[in-house]
């Protein structure tokens, strides 16, 4: 009786680490090393990404920034899946795709499920309001005091950067959630259709806006300083730190590349201050 008893041990700790070895999920990092390929969500917005219906081609300045950097790796992207706001953690966790590469604002309460890479650029948040709304003062710079009032009303996408803004800076004002999918035009017509009273925006939202419908509408509040200012990132999960290091230093060469320059300065002169590059720290024309 002895013999099948240690023989049935065996089976069982055979079949415990064939289990335990199938359950292995492997790493966005080991995927994309493997594949050679970086599967890329993505949330459209002008200019930042979007994509032609017709065609299906992935279009603007991240776009580009986040090929280029790849190029320049050895690898591929492939934008895989369109992702509402608040579902990018779950979307990276869950291996529907390896980074969220938007040119999201980098905050501190998504901090918590995302890692971070180096900023590709910089851009403030200010505040929108209607053009005719005598409600805040035009006479001098506002403060955060102006607008943290419960008889003023803000939307969002929940989970984004708006809701953190509108959680700690402006705790009583009313917010107002946008729909799944919900963009930056919608944000803007909340408040020209007065459903909302103003929206915390950066500038290129705006300038966007006004490119397609025209100015006159809306305006920006003057502001004694912004209420944010964030940089632009790729986002993986938390837990893929070896992901993060080398799109870290691809990031970091394509900064320091001359095709960082001859991608954003169209984008500038066509947003003007809508987009700060990252400081270098080095100088070479000395």
């Amino acid at each position: 009786m002895r013999l099948p008893f240690v023989f049935f041990l065996f089976l069982v700790f055979l079949m415990t680490s064939v289990t335990a070895f199938a359950g292995e999920k492997e790493s966005a990092y080991d995927r994309v090393v493997r594949t050679g390929v970086l599967r890329c969500g993505y949330a459209a917005w002008e200019p930042g990404v979007t994509k032609d219906p017709n065609s299906n081609e992935m279009k603007g300045m991240f776009v580009q920034l986040v090929e280029e950097m790849a190029r320049m790796s050895g690898i591929k992207i492939e934008w895989t899946a369109e992702i509402d706001w608040g579902q990018i953690p779950e979307s990276l966790r869950s291996g529907k795709v390896d980074a969220f590469c938007n040119g999201m604002a980098a905050d501190g309460g998504r901090a918590k499920y995302l890692a971070y890479t180096i900023p590709m650029s910089y851009w403030s948040f200010e505040v929108v309001a209607r053009t005719d709304d005598e409600r805040f003062p035009k006479g001098r710079p506002l403060t955060v005091a102006d607008l943290n009032k419960p008889e003023f009303s803000t939307a969002y996408t929940e989970g984004d950067v708006l809701e953190t803004i509108k959680q700690t800076e402006l705790p009583l004002v009313k917010g107002i959630p946008l729909p799944l999918l919900g963009t930056p035009a919608d944000n803007l017509m909340y408040v020209l259709t007065k459903k909302t009273d103003f929206v915390v925006f950066p500038k290129v939202a705006l300038q966007n806006y006004e490119k397609a419908n025209g100015a006159g509408g809306l305006r920006f509040l003057k502001m004694k300083e912004p209420l944010r200012v964030y940089g632009n990132v790729i986002a993986v999960d938390i837990h893929d730190q070896e992901l993060k290091s080398f799109l870290d230093a691809a990031l970091l060469e394509l900064i320091q590349s001359s095709s960082y320059g001859r991608i954003m300065t169209p984008y500038e002169n066509d947003y003007p201050g809508a987009f700060m590059r990252p400081k270098r720290n080095f100088d070479l024309t000395n």
